[in-house]
């Protein structure tokens, strides 16, 4: 039997969902959040979100 989780149960996958979201909210609104901040609060998340990881995905 295989361990892990389906990836719409990852909250990296959900992570990286919301800030396409943001990218489109951002391109339709003309409010823009710096592109260095959000490649550099993503990198954060994703690498916190990485350290509390315990499962695959599969």
């Amino acid at each position: 039997m295989q361990t892990g989780k389906k990836f719409w149960q990852s909250k990296t996958f959900w992570v990286n969902a919301v800030s396409i979201v943001g990218i489109v909210v951002q391109s339709q609104t003309g409010f823009v959040v710096p592109v260095e901040l959000q490649a550099a609060l993503l990198g954060v998340i994703n690498a916190g979100l990485r350290l509390i990881t315990s499962e695959p995905i599969v």
